[in-house]
């Protein structure tokens, strides 16, 4: 079933509910009026007949309550002991009601009788010293108008609850209109996987807040892409050149195995056309050298590669650290590898962070700098709070980055002229740059008094405890 189809039934089902509650109460009113106005009239009867009786003569006689009787009302005297002592017409049921009213044990009495099959409403009253005075009337003419009311409902229920079935289902299909533009437009993304296809949906409702946040999810999705081909791309270009330069060595390793074969062997292999040289043994350990550079830059690249497509998410969720404690294992962690000297200065600042990531991000910082840095040369580390935000500045005595380079830095595997020369993936600063943004913060190359470069890595602070 369609959700239009749905939306109708309900509304259709909404309407039926409500219109048989205003039925019923319509009903519950009318008739409790009618019987109302029919105790009035009996109510108005008792009172011209008491009024107009008098005392009964000693004798039973029914022509002086009967001359007086009216001709809308059944009326008859009940006896103390129940019998009847005088009746208009038709003899009415006596209930013990009627008898408790006529001893004088109870005022007044009314309650619904059936007399040869018509229903009739009865009043009793006492009257002295005779008994009670018992008036009764027809129902038939309630009933009739409390059904024909009925009727009329049922009739003006039917054509309501069908008519409003009937506007649901319209209204249903203009309201879902841009619900299938929503649906069409996803449904062709799917099938072209073209994200340029926003959809156009002028609108201040919900749908066009569903509209808005679906283009917001292809203008993202396409980024996504558009950054992942990208990396690929990038990725792809990277790993040919050390790839290519491992095939090589290798293949002259192998040919250089040939080399040192017998003659004979060569000969009998019909390998004697091939110029093959054999390697002396400086020469291989020189390629074996050369393979193994290549196999670690390999695998940094790899690693670099698997944290940037690594979503930080799977990583842990963040928490309050001391981003001065981070850097200081940091640079422990360097000074027992490297015989760089550094500077600390760190002052403690709390933020909210997944720490692993900043962590890596602050080696990838003091990993830049010591590469950059000539031997003997001090790496200065701060940690500071500045404005609400935490700052950590790494900074080098090496040759620096030209100004217009700054923000390029940043980019995947970008690497300026001057360090096409170095080992490297161009990653590092990248990661730093993801790290900071994911986290709300930024990355930068700051001015420099002399000679260097001052990278900062800006977070915001964590919020004060309560």
């Amino acid at each position: 079933m369609s959700f239009r189809t749905r939306l109708g039934l309900l509304v259709a089902a909404s309407v039926a509910v409500a219109v048989l509650a205003i039925s019923g109460v319509a009903l519950w009113i009318a008739r409790a009026e009618a019987r109302s106005a029919l105790d009035r009239k009996l109510d108005d009867r008792v009172a011209v007949l008491v009024a107009s009786g008098g005392r009964l003569p000693e004798r039973r006689s029914v022509q002086f309550f009967g001359r007086f009787v009216p001709r809308d009302v059944l009326a008859q005297i009940v006896a103390p002991n129940g019998a009847v002592v005088y009746a208009s017409d038709e003899v009415l049921p006596v209930t013990p009601a009627d008898v408790a009213v006529a001893n004088g044990r109870a005022r007044r009495h009314r309650t619904d009788v059936s007399a040869d099959g018509v229903r009739l409403r009865v009043l009793t009253v006492p009257v002295a010293p005779v008994g009670a005075l018992m008036v009764a009337s027809p129902l038939d003419e309630v009933d009739a108008n409390v059904a024909g009311l009925r009727n009329a409902l049922a009739v003006v229920a039917a054509i309501g609850v069908a008519g409003a079935g009937l506007l649901g289902f319209l209204v249903a299909g203009r309201a879902i209109r841009p619900v299938r533009r929503l649906t069409d437009a996803a449904r062709n993304v799917a099938q072209t996987q073209d994200l340029d296809q926003p959809i156009e949906l002028e609108r201040d409702d919900e749908l066009g807040e569903l509209a808005r946040s679906f283009n917001a999810m292809l203008q993202a999705l396409a980024l996504s892409r558009a950054q992942q081909h990208r990396l690929v791309t990038d990725a792809g270009h990277e790993l040919r050149t050390p790839l290519t330069s491992i095939r090589t060595n290798i293949e002259l390793l192998a040919r250089s195995e040939q080399a040192t074969k017998p003659a004979e062997a060569v000969a009998d292999s019909g390998d004697v056309g091939d110029a093959v040289v054999a390697l002396d043994s400086d020469e291989r350990r020189q390629m074996l050298d050369d393979v193994q550079f290549e196999l670690d830059q390999l695998t940094e690249l790899v690693n670099e590669l698997v944290e940037l497509a690594t979503d930080q998410r799977s990583q842990g969720e963040p928490e309050r650290v001391d981003l001065a404690e981070l850097a200081a294992s940091v640079v422990d962690r360097h000074r027992r590898r490297t015989e760089t000297d550094f500077v600390t200065a760190f002052e403690p600042c709390e933020v909210v962070v997944n720490a692993a990531l900043v962590e890596r991000a602050i080696g990838n910082l003091v990993d830049n700098a010591v590469k950059w840095s000539p031997p003997g040369e001090l790496i200065e580390i701060s940690v500071a709070a500045v404005d609400r935000e935490a700052h950590v500045r790494v900074r080098d005595h090496g040759p620096g980055i030209p100004a217009a380079l700054r923000e390029t830095v940043f980019e995947r595997f970008y690497r300026a002229p001057e360090a096409r020369a170095q080992p490297g993936s161009g990653l590092g600063l990248s990661i730093v740059d993801y790290v900071a943004r994911s986290h709300n913060g930024s990355a930068s190359v700051i001015d420099t008094d002399g000679p260097g470069t001052t990278v900062e890595l800006r977070l915001p602070l964590a919020p004060e405890p309560d």
